[in-house]
């Protein structure tokens, strides 16, 4: 896929009420409007998605590596989530698939896909 230069894709499970939480406290936190956004289940299979992915037009970010790239791309008090590189990266995958094994049992499923604001939909692919 083809970004513009200064985008960042952000692709996400819509279904999931954690993850839709988190789109829409970035969405407010991106001031420069970097982040684009997509559901995977616009992309993938039915098979339920464990992971988040951002594409920065270079390289893939996926699990906690890609929370790690929204904090920095973020900015600001948000660049701090960086200090959790100090955990080794097995052990931040694994904290990664537990709390997305259980996502959805501890904040819930939506029946549909998110859906952004009018205000924000130009930022949805």
């Amino acid at each position: 896929m083809n970004l513009k230069e200064d985008k960042i894709l952000v692709q996400f499970d819509g279904n999931c009420i954690l993850c839709s939480r988190t789109i829409q406290f970035i969405l407010k936190a991106d001031r420069q409007r970097k982040f684009l956004f997509q559901t995977i289940q616009n992309i993938s299979t039915t098979e339920v998605p464990d992971n988040v992915v951002v594409y920065d037009g270079v390289i893939t970010f996926q699990h906690f590596d890609a929370i790690l790239k929204i904090g920095k791309e973020l900015g600001g008090i948000y660049k701090s989530v960086g200090v959790l590189k100090i955990i080794p990266s097995k052990w931040r995958l694994s904290l990664y698939l537990w709390v997305a094994k259980n996502r959805y049992q501890w904040f819930g499923v939506r029946n549909s896909c998110y859906i952004p604001s009018p205000q924000d939909k130009e930022r949805f692919i």
